[in-house]
This record gives structure tokens, C-alpha cells and sequence, in this order.
């Protein structure tokens, strides 16, 4: 039968329901041994493997999603190289390649990055595309086509990401417009230092005004900096409260705040939490970027506090940013390589439930996709299958995998 299948295999307890735990077994590093079987692309039949001593040799997880791309400028580094590495020198090259972007250009990068990651596990991204009143507005038709055209295998969110000043502009209205009906993203760039604190506060005003206008969703560059931690989170929540509406918000980076004491942090997150706030840690892009020094190696190297938050009960996702860009030279749109780096980057253990949480759960829900996830009897048949017994083959050999889209093999 087509779309039909069945395997033994190892899934992380905490990404996987049950309905007989009886004798469910599961090892140190969290993994149950189980069989399942699909039919026409949807799980069928989850149990757990009774044999004793008899564990299979493969590891099963849900397709992956990833919170934060790029895939607009993906691939640039070689025409565009940033070798200070430094975030003033990626902005300054960024907007040298601004003068040369055109929509081929984009929509070859976008169509590279997307059969990568498709390839590689992924099964859902949400896309930042830089945004300017110089841009060519037939690049959001094209984008929208592409977004169509893979719609059956992954789904695709743009966020607009624009200055804050854009929002306030036709230009910015314009595009408001055109987002509530494609289900587009408002985005923008909120990082200290402020020169002009009341100009801030007027702009991201406007911005969320906007959303809420035209029921959208806001996803901010926020806090991507090593000085005045937690300024542009604190100006946010100032606005939210004043203004008394309630826009679905997503801050990106976040990173400064590990410069404040933990009780501050925990604080802060519990406001964060109040207004319903998600959060998405980006290690990788942070720690290549910030705080670089030339002749020195630091140790302290911001991203947003993931266990102070989550302690605080805020939704934290892990996500990628760059890819191959003046801002991070490296990736491949592999969650196994963002696993692998941000894991022990930020002392995360992947037996943990948390963990997990932010790499496979936190994501479905901020992209607000049908399926939490979990492996489940009724579930889509959307996994990714490796060669491998432990976390150590994870991360430490080269993986072999398989990835089934709606229980179909991909290749």
C-alpha cells in the first residue's frame, strides 16, 4: 500500500504517546524502544517492543522546524565575505549586497536553502527576507509562488524585516495589506543603543498598531547586542502596556539579558511570559558574532538564558539564523549540526524534556502548525531515521538518515 510502512525503532520518551506504558521500555538516555506502523501516511499502530534485551538500531524523530532563517541571503558569503566577523562589519557588507539583490538572485538562494533542508529533516521554516522601500515589490509575488509550490512538502512563513521607520510609511501599510491575506510576518530590528528613545517607542508603536490593524504577528530582532541589557524588551513591554492591545509576538536573539543577574533575568521573564511572548535563542550567529574581540579570546558571549526563561514558563525555541551569509559562515539547513553545536554551547542535555522542548515542541507552537510533534497513533508520518543506537552516534559519527514526508521515503 501506498504512503504505508512499519519499523522498530528508538524515539525520545518525550516526543512520543503512548496508550499501553505497561511495559515500555526506556533507557538511560531517554529513548523508548517501540513499533510503529503507518498507513497511508498516518500512524496506525504505536507499542512498545516486549522482547526483552532487544533493542533496535535506529533512532526516530519528527521532522524538524526551523524558528529562524534567512533564506534570502543564504550563500552570499563567497560574493559578500564578512572576514572581520564581527556584527558592525555583517551589517556593513549586508547592505553592500542590498545594492546588487535582485529577485533571481533571492528566489535562487530561497530554492537551494529550501531542497537542502527539505533533504536534510526539515519540515516547516520561517523565513526573515530583508525589506526596504528600494526593494523590488514583485520579490513578495515570487516569494509567495515558492511558498505555494513547496507547500505540499514543507511549510514556509516570511517575516518582513524592515526598520522600524517602514511600518510607518505607504510602503509599510502596503505590505500590511498584502500579509493579511498571504498570512505574512511583520518584522524589525529593535538593538541598542537607542539615540532617540522616543523615536523608538513612537516607531515600534506604529508597528504594532499595524499588526493588530491587520491581525498580524510581529517577530523582532531584539537585543542582539552586548550593551544596555534587555533595553529593546523593556521599551517593548512599556509599548505593549500602554498601548493595551494584544499582538502575537515573537523576540528573536534576546541576547543581552544574560548580561543582568539572575533575578533580574527570572523577572523579566516572568513579564515576558505575562504577555504571552516567545521567545527564540540563536546561538549559533550570537557566539560567532558578539563580543568579539581581535586579539583576545571572551568567554562571555551573549544568547538569550534558555533555562532562566524557561524556569520563568516563557516558550523558548532553538533556531539556525545564518547560513553562509556575512553573518555566520557556516551551515548547511542540518538540525543535526545545529543540535550538535547548540546542545553543548549551551549545556543542554538532550535526554532532558526541556531540551527537546525547545528544539521540537516550542517550535510547532510558535509556527502554529497542525501537528504539536509528538509521535502519536492519528499522527503524520513526517519523521526523519537514522542509523544510530545513542545520542553519542548522533553527534559524533556521520549520520545516515531517511526522511519520510507524509510516510513516502524522500530522495
Amino acid at each position: 500500500m501506498i504512503n504505508s510502512g512499519k519499523t522498530e525503532v528508538l524515539i525520545p520518551r518525550c516526543l512520543c504517546e503512548i496508550e499501553n506504558v505497561d511495559n515500555l521500555n526506556v533507557d538511560d538516555e531517554g529513548f523508548a524502544s517501540v513499533f510503529v506502523a503507518w498507513e497511508k501516511g498516518i500512524v496506525s499502530e504505536l507499542k512498545p517492543i516486549n522482547i526483552k534485551n532487544k533493542k533496535p538500531k535506529k533512532i526516530l524523530f519528527p521532522r524538524f522546524v526551523e524558528t529562524h532563517s534567512h533564506l534570502d541571503k543564504s550563500f552570499s558569503f563567497g560574493e559578500f565575505p564578512n572576514f572581520k566577523s564581527n556584527y558592525h562589519e555583517a551589517l556593513s557588507v549586508n547592505l553592500e549586497e542590498h545594492k546588487t539583490r535582485s529577485k533571481i538572485k533571492v528566489l535562487e538562494r530561497a530554492e537551494k536553502s529550501l531542497n537542502l533542508a527539505l533533504k536534510n529533516g526539515y519540515r516547516a521554516i520561517r523565513s526573515h527576507v530583508d525589506t526596504y522601500e528600494s526593494q523590488d515589490n514583485n520579490i513578495w509575488d515570487e516569494l509567495f509562488k515558492l511558498q505555494k509550490k513547496y507547500s505540499s512538502k514543507l511549510k514556509l512563513q516570511y517575516v518582513a524585516l524592515a526598520p522600524l521607520e517602514f511600518w510607518d510609511t505607504p510602503h509599510g501599510e502596503e505590505l500590511a495589506k498584502i500579509f493579511s491575506k498571504k498570512k505574512g510576518i511583520l518584522g524589525g530590528v529593535l538593538v541598542p543603543p537607542f539615540k532617540n528613545r522616543a523615536k523608538i517607542k513612537y516607531l515600534l508603536s506604529k508597528t504594532l498598531l499595524l499588526a493588530d490593524k491587520y491581525k498580524l504577528e510581529i517577530d523582532l530582532h531584539i537585543d542582539e547586542s552586548t550593551i544596555d541589557p534587555g533595553a529593546g524588551i523593556k521599551v517593548l513591554l512599556e509599548t505593549i502596556d500602554r498601548l493595551n492591545i494584544k499582538v502575537p509576538i515573537t523576540c528573536s536573539h534576546l541576547s543581552s539579558i544574560l548580561s543582568l543577574n539572575n533575578n533580574e533575568i527570572l523577572n523579566l521573564g516572568s513579564k515576558i511570559a505575562e504577555k504571552d511572548i516567545k521567545v527564540i535563542a540563536l546561538p549559533l550567529t550570537n557566539f560567532w558574532l558578539l563580543n568579539r574581540k581581535e586579539k583576545s579570546t571572551s568567554l562571555n558571549r551573549p544568547v538569550a538564558p534558555i533555562k532562566q526563561l524557561q524556569k520563568s514558563l516563557v516558550d523558548v525555541s532553538i533556531g539556525s539564523d545564518n547560513v553562509q551569509d556575512p553573518w555566520y559562515p557556516f551551515g548547511n539547513y542540518d538540525p543535526f549540526y545545529l543540535m550538535s553545536l547548540a546542545m553543548p554551547m549551551l549545556q543542554l542535555n538532550p535526554w532532558e524534556r526541556l531540551t527537546l522542548s525547545s528544539i521540537f515542541l516550542s517550535p510547532s507552537r510558535l509556527l502554529n502548525l497542525t501537528w504539536d510533534g509528538v509521535v502519536k497513533k492519528g499522527c503524520p508520518v513526517n519523521f526523519v531515521l537514522l542509523d544510530a543506537g545513542n545520542w553519542a552516534d548522533i553527534f559524533s559519527t556521520n549520520l545516515k538518515r531517511e526522511v519520510l514526508i507524509n510516510g513516502e521515503l524522500y530522495s
